[in-house]
């Protein structure tokens, strides 16, 4: 729990402030998922839209941030939405795409190149370690 912490980003939501953007990597049996989370602070804290993304899915959304290209991803679990990206002149809006409402956080441009990144090193394995600990399954 520890070294995703270490691992993890998390973004202010210019918009809503009860709703910031956390990125986590996500240890399971399988290897490492990426977890894109628009919290929604109100109540438990613990509700909100979930994306999980594969290595190659981040390298993907990545790249589309990078390039400031508009892209959204394949729905690989029917519980979680598919997650999309828009650019514009002045945003990075990242877009949870079956949740309805606030789906969405428009991240100021130097941010958007901070999550894209960020998201190319958990593409790439770039593991911070804590207190020298990393999980046997991402090694």
């Amino acid at each position: 729990m520890y070294w995703e912490a270490e691992n993890s980003i998390r973004f202010a939501n210019p918009e809503k402030a009860t709703r910031p953007l956390l990125c986590e990597p996500k240890v399971s049996e399988d290897g490492v998922r990426i977890r894109l989370w628009l919290r929604d602070l109100t109540g438990t804290g613990t509700g909100g839209a979930i994306a999980l993304l594969s290595r190659d899915e981040a390298a993907v959304l990545a790249n589309a941030i990078d390039t400031r290209r508009n892209w959204v991803g394949d729905k690989a679990d029917d519980a979680l939405p598919r997650i999309g990206v828009s650019v514009t002149e002045t945003s990075t809006i990242i877009r949870f795409m079956e949740c309805e409402g606030a789906g969405h956080v428009a991240l100021p441009l130097a941010d958007g190149e901070r999550l894209a990144s960020w998201l190319h090193d958990m593409a790439d394995g770039c593991w911070r370690a804590h207190c020298g600990y990393v999980p046997e399954v991402v090694k």
